[in-house]
């Protein structure tokens, strides 16, 4: 290890004149060599501007700036002309070091002047100040690397090899920042080095890598290197700070932990004396029961949140002064008398073997008991409807077996149309239908009867003391309500099922299976006729909030129509045909107006959304038994003949004629209408669109079909 003196040694014993000037460029200290250069005693230069006393007047800007470079932090090497005490003029080769604080601040510099007025003997002291340089870059107690202007390795000191493991052989010519730099922060460590060659100094604090992975927690400096006014390459000096840090973090870990035991607990904490007065609180304490520590100083514990309503209180502290931890749940009161329920812990405080006082630590546990309420609410009741869930439904349907509930009724209750419901306007939408079904089943009951939900759209209605006959009414009551709610302009729809348990010796289960099989009928008669109405009104919903679709899936029917005809298909397929044509678009009853009416370019996520609606048409159509065989019609009319369509990219004769023959009526319509986002096309182009797509998206066959019945002036098809 390298002291102070030896580095003064070195000062000293340069050949060089070496002086240290202060931030205000004052000399304060000088080796004799500068004396014996400039003809000045020490005493006439300590204190004094630097400047003053070797600069001429030619040369004082020049001074100046390499003043000003110095300040920066800047590393400087030129030669000019200085004079000594009898104006005898020497040509110098001046060298300024900066001295960098720990903080990166400017405390100074080493300024060394070789006179090379001789060239022999400028080489020698050219040889000298390498060596005092090498001296001073090899013996520092902080590791060292030199880079060139392209960041690559030069030169490294030992403390460097030692620090991070590499030998010089190793790494020269290699850039420093892929050697020791954070591999996640390369980037950053780049743009610092980058600033360093660009002039400027450099002092962070981060980590570093050892040639094994170690890491190092460094102070790291950089120090430009400048010759000729000019950026040659820069030091960068490394200074190990990784037990500084370790004793910081520890130190600060303390320190946390002590005041987050009592000031900055998420806990209401009052702290005591061995006569249970109050000596201090925290925030908490102040938070929950509402006092300022300057109210309840020097009071009882127990007067302040007791309020000697709880006489075990004393007890519990008693228990406590005596060294005892106790653990326990109650009710305590806030400054306004407001009951809070908490968990409480008593540690008592020892000293020396004696207990000289205590905490009281309240949890508010308001939350957690609530939270316990909510989580039994929730485990009887249904998340989505509010309504009691089969669990209860089960227990309760057990315990309503005795006589003195005797006759008991239930009802079973199932939403119509959920499925078509779901695939038209969503699960959200489907999700509501259920909720206003529980409401309706709420608002048609009496208290105590209960009402549960089973799962999917199936509901019941437990009413205890209820005939059969009574049962019946309250059905009928909902059915009345039913018809007065609409839900997306659909009727709102059930199917019911009930019966009655007369006595106990009666099977709960044979009660339901009875019910159940009822409901199932009931629903196998009701459900195609509402189907049906349902999906009238969802055709309808479509083109009402859509004229354009509505006119757009009119000529495509049309077209369909006229091309199945021109293929001579009989009139089964004709008529198919021009119906596949009219519902190709149902699936868009899904899709945002804000989408369909969008007038720009739609944004990716918004293809997305437009490409689903042949899929939701096919499930809507399946949904209703007359239509399931054009349901698959639909669900591909977007496929191309090339196999780049969707949904499932088929390609040729694996695409049914149906939807090829749709897909042509509907890409030539769409040409030739005004869209929000363009202006329809005139019907050469979209024909000689049809034509150069033929064989790619198009059947090359139907297109020719279509062509001719376009271009056949006897038969040119008319919309009307």
């Amino acid at each position: 290890m390298y002291r102070v003196e030896d580095y003064k040694h070195l000062f000293e014993a340069s050949l060089d004149a070496i002086i240290r000037m202060d931030e205000n460029t004052n000399i304060i200290e000088a080796n004799q060599s500068f004396c014996n250069l400039f003809k000045y005693t020490l005493d006439e230069l300590l204190g004094n501007p630097l400047d003053s006393l070797i600069v001429g007047l030619d040369d004082k800007d020049q001074a100046a700036a390499l003043n000003v470079r110095a300040l920066e932090g800047k590393i400087f090497s030129c030669e000019m002309d200085r004079i000594d005490k009898l104006g005898q003029v020497h040509h110098v080769i001046v060298t300024g070091i900066p001295i960098i604080g720990d903080q990166g601040n400017f405390q100074g510099a080493f300024v060394i002047y070789k006179d090379v007025t001789s060239e022999a003997h400028s080489k020698i002291d050219l040889m000298k100040q390498k060596m005092t340089f090498e001296s001073l870059f090899k013996n520092s107690r902080d590791a060292i690397v030199r880079i060139d202007v392209h960041q690559r390795v030069l030169d490294i000191n030992e403390r460097f090899e030692t620090l991070f493991g590499y030998k010089l052989s190793e790494i020269r010519g290699q850039y420093v920042d892929q050697l020791i730099a954070d591999p996640n922060k390369l980037n950053e460590s780049k743009a610092l080095t980058g600033q360093l060659l660009s002039g400027e100094k450099i002092v962070v604090e981060g980590e570093r890598f050892g040639k094994e992975g170690q890491v190092k927690v460094c102070k790291v400096q950089g120090v430009p290197i400048i010759a000729d006014d000019e950026v040659i390459g820069g030091y960068g000096i490394y200074t190990d700070i990784t037990e500084q840090k370790l004793a910081e973090h520890q130190l600060e870990s303390q320190k946390v932990i002590f005041e987050a035991l009592f000031k900055n607990s998420t806990d209401a904490i009052v702290r005591f004396d061995s006569k249970h007065r109050v000596i201090d609180i925290n925030e908490n304490f102040s938070t929950l029961f509402k006092f300022d520590i300057k109210e309840i100083i020097g009071m009882r514990v127990d007067e302040v949140v007791n309020k000697s309503r709880i006489p075990r209180g004393k007890e519990i502290t008693d228990r406590l002064l005596r060294g005892e931890t106790v653990m326990l749940e109650g009710i305590r009161y806030d400054k306004y008398d407001n009951e809070v329920e908490v968990s409480i812990k008593g540690v008592p405080i020892i000293s020396e073997s004696r207990v000289i006082g205590g905490y009281g630590i309240y949890t508010d546990i308001s939350l957690r008991k609530a939270a316990e309420k909510e989580i039994l609410y929730m485990s009887y009741h249904d998340q989505l409807t509010g309504v009691y869930n089969r669990r209860f439904f089960e227990e309760e349907f057990g315990r309503l077996s005795s006589d003195r509930y005797m006759p008991v009724s239930l009802i079973m209750a199932d939403v119509n149309g959920l499925k078509l419901i779901n695939d038209a306007f969503g699960h959200e939408n489907g999700d509501e239908l259920l909720k206003r079904m529980a409401r309706v089943l709420s608002d048609n009951c009496r208290h105590g009867e209960i009402i549960a939900r089973l799962g999917g759209d199936e509901f019941v209605i437990l009413l205890p003391n209820t005939s059969v006959y009574e049962a019946e009414k309250i059905v009928k009551r909902i059915k009345e309500s039913c018809h007065k709610e609409a839900f997306k302009n659909i009727e709102f729809s059930m199917s019911f099922g009930w019966d009655a348990r007369k006595a106990t010796d009666e099977s709960l289960s044979d009660l339901f299976k009875r019910v159940e099989d009822l409901m199932y009928r009931n629903k196998l008669v009701e459900s195609p006729s509402i189907r049906g109405k349902m999906f009238e009104t969802i055709i309808n919903t479509l083109h009402a909030k859509n004229e354009r679709e509505e006119r757009h899936s009119s000529r495509v029917s049309f077209y369909c129509e006229q091309i199945a005809r021109a293929l001579c298909m009989n009139s089964i397929n004709v008529k198919e045909l021009k119906t596949a044509g009219w519902l190709h678009d149902i699936g868009k009853i899904a899709i945002s107006d804000s989408i369909l009416d969008k007038a720009g370019k739609l944004t990716e996520s918004e293809w997305k959304e437009v490409r689903k609606h042949p899929e939701i048409g096919y499930r809507i159509l399946n949904s209703v038994h007359e239509f399931t065989d054009l349901a698959e019609h639909i669900l591909l009319h977007h496929e191309r003949y090339d196999g780049l369509g969707y949904p499932k990219g088929l390609k040729g004769d694996e695409i049914p004629v149906q939807a090829r023959i749709i897909a042509i009526a509907d890409a030539y319509d769409a040409m030739t209408s005004n869209r929000t986002y363009r202006k329809a096309l005139s019907e050469e182009v979209a024909v000689q669109q049809l034509i150069n797509n033929a064989g790619t998206q198009f059947d090359p066959l139907l297109v020719d079909v279509f062509v001719n019945l376009l271009n056949d002036e006897n038969e040119h098809i008319k919309i009307g």
